[in-house]
């Protein structure tokens, strides 16, 4: 048996350690999607309002 070869429990912490890592990475991606999506619905929000509002003044200015 050389000297590299672990033992269960050593194996045991490599392997929480690896799911943990890859969780913690898991989260933020899904927190920066998160905050992508925040940004993009309020762009969304912004340019549906304006084309409406721009909608609106011409077809009230139309009336004049």
């Amino acid at each position: 048996m050389s000297s590299s070869d672990r033992g269960p429990l050593e194996t045991a912490k490599a392997v929480a350690w690896s799911v943990f890592l890859v969780a913690l990475l898991l989260f933020r991606a899904v927190w920066l999607v998160q905050q992508v999506w925040v940004w993009l619905l309020v762009l969304l929000v912004v340019v549906l309002l304006v084309g409406w509002l721009v909608w609106w003044l011409r077809a009230r200015r139309d009336r004049w």
